[in-house]
């Protein structure tokens, strides 16, 4: 089954082996790359001062043993060793720097390769597309800047942090036994209790992780819908609205975090009690043999020390329960998004007659097209046949709702479900225009040349763009080529569809794809516009509901009701207009 037919099977709460799969896979292609020899060398480095500081922990433990029974003894050698104890200690703790040092550049890189890794998977075959279009995954930003951390971090703390603690309890253990076998048996079966209370008492707060993850980015989402929708909800007056449903995703935050914190406080009591019982130890099992003469005073201090350096590391491992139980929510919301790129290169590569086939070609033709909605619940166009040459400009028409737009994005290949097949010339020679056209934060310049490079194009020849235009002081009015500001929220919506033909114009396609991208120009602008394109030979297929979009269309494509069309020339109509002349015969002169 796909991923999006099961959200609840692969959203688990579980440690099991579902979670290690994804882990694996998120993790696999940074460590297995031909590249990583750099990260394994540092892998090995932590893993082997991991090892070492497990060892200069028991010869401490020993140091520990001999400076309390050189103070008991009363002899000088015990100020020898506490000078040595204290610079082995320094210098522990310098490697300590060392190695944290390394372990953070390697975090790092492993952070930039997985989330340019995701990044390529999210940009690839238009997967942020089909996420967006099948709204199974939310908050995909969200995801891939704040999660990727989470799971870098836990998979280099397994090797690091387990190995390390792993051996201190092996070094520390082999001291405990050698004074007390009993209090060896006895640590061993409360670390077997302590792992399994870990298990038990950490396993509701994978759900509790999930929920609370949820519930921020729906309030992120909540903040960011009122931002770029202010002046909207500042028309409507709709500030009471939005702060009920603020308030509202705001409790539900507060609602899960207050079941983690009453949850939290009784793991507390429990590890606290677990904490103490594991104290009492040395008392039951090391005093005894003191006061009957089998082992010196120091022994206790030894033992007492070896004791909290087991504690220590068995607190590592029972922590990391919780710590995975935290990384669970990022590694499903990260695996969403692999799973669903892998599902799309799955699907396309299977794809056969239930989907609309695209071939290239020298113009424009449809081929009894049937276009469904994505998940086939209504057929928009049937048996849809069309050809448009080179300066046969096609207006598609029809009433809002019958699938104009959802036409052109089955011809962009962005909808597949269907039948039939679609010829294009190469991409490079078309362009697809929406109603509210794309503007990205950046200088003017990259903004008109988008998404080609910003020196594409000369400087005059922009000018001359908006010039043919009707428009030559739009750019000085807007401060110039490399001026910058946030272009959706400084332009209106008619000034960003004119920059849109200047993309037009400056690019040169063959053909453009209007999806209603005059609906915001005044009608002499809207004139001017069809004209430079008309001028510059470029085809238009435009859908629109104006009457004068007619003048610069002879060919209409009228979509009516239950997937049926009707197709019409109008050249007569179209000669009306000497504007529409002129645009029409630079056409046909291609």
């Amino acid at each position: 089954m796909s991923v999006d037919e099961q959200p609840a099977a692969n959203r688990s709460y579980k440690l099991n082996a579902l979670f290690f799969r994804r882990l694996y896979t998120l993790s696999a292609p940074y460590w297995c790359r031909r590249e990583a020899w750099k990260a394994w060398a540092i892998m090995a480095m932590l893993l082997s001062s991991a090892a070492a500081f497990s060892l200069v922990g028991g010869y401490i433990s020993n140091l520990v043993a001999d400076s309390t029974n050189a103070l008991v003894a009363k002899q000088s050698i015990y100020w020898r060793i506490m000078i040595w104890m204290t610079f082995v200690g320094l210098m522990q703790t310098l490697a300590l720097q060392v190695t944290s040092w390394f372990s953070a550049w390697l975090l790092l890189d492993w952070r930039k390769w997985m989330t340019n890794h995701l990044l390529n998977a999210y940009m690839h075959n238009r997967t942020y597309y089909e996420i967006e279009k099948d709204g199974f995954i939310d908050n995909p930003d969200q995801r891939l800047q704040e999660e990727v951390p989470s799971v870098c971090q836990t998979v280099i703390g397994v090797p690091q942090f387990i190995l390390s603690s792993l051996m201190t309890i092996a070094v520390q253990a082999s001291i405990i036994v050698q004074v007390s076998p009993g209090m060896f048996w006895a640590v061993v079966i409360y670390a077997g209790v302590n792992t399994l209370v870990s298990m038990w008492l950490y396993n509701p707060t994978i759900r509790q992780s999930w929920d609370l993850t949820v519930a921020q980015a729906r309030m992120r989402t909540g903040l960011m819908h009122l931002r770029d929708n202010a002046e909207t909800i500042a028309f409507y007056r709709g500030e009471n609205s939005e702060r009920k449903g603020l308030h509202q995703r705001l409790r539900d935050v507060a609602k899960v975090k207050m079941t983690m914190i009453f949850y939290g406080i009784r793991m507390s009591v429990v590890n606290q009690v677990m904490g103490l019982i594991f104290s009492l130890l040395p008392i039951f099992f090391v005093v005894p043999l003191y006061f009957s003469g089998k082992v010196a005073y120091g022994s206790i201090d030894q033992v007492g020390a070896a004791a909290a350096m087991v504690l220590s590391g068995l607190s590592v491992i029972s922590n990391f329960i919780p710590t995975m139980t935290s990384t669970m929510p990022s590694v499903v919301r990260l695996s969403e998004i692999q799973e669903k790129f892998n599902q799309l290169n799955d699907t396309r590569g299977t794809q056969k007659a239930a989907h609309i086939r695209h071939r290239e070609g020298e113009t424009v033709v449809l081929e009894q097209v049937d276009v469904a909605t994505p998940g086939g619940e209504q057929q928009l166009v049937r048996n849809l046949s069309l050809r448009v040459a080179e300066g046969q400009h096609t207006l598609i028409a029809g009433q809002t709702g019958v699938g104009k737009s959802s036409l052109l994005r089955a011809i962009a290949g962005l909808w597949r479900r269907g039948e039939g097949e679609i010829q294009l010339p190469p991409y490079q020679q078309l362009m697809f225009i929406p109603q509210k056209p794309y503007m990205i934060l950046t200088d003017l310049r990259s903004q008109l040349l988008y998404p080609e490079p910003a020196e594409s194009a000369e400087d005059a020849r922009i000018q001359q763009a908006f010039v043919r235009l009707g428009r030559p002081d739009f750019l000085a009015k807007q401060g110039g080529l490399d001026c910058i500001k946030d272009w959706r929220k400084v332009l209106s919506l008619g000034e960003q569809q004119l920059v849109a033909f200047a993309r037009i114009l400056l690019r040169q396609p063959r053909y453009v794809f209007l999806d209603e991208a005059t609906s915001a120009m005044d009608v002499e602008t809207e004139r001017q516009a069809y004209r430079a394109l008309g001028e510059a030979n470029i085809t238009c297929i435009s859908v629109g509901h104006r009457e004068t979009l007619m003048q610069f269309h002879p060919q209409k494509l009228h979509l009516l009701a239950h997937g049926e069309w009707r197709l019409t020339q109008h050249r007569d109509e179209a000669a009306q207009s000497a504007d529409a002349d002129s645009f029409n015969l630079q056409a046909r002169a291609v």
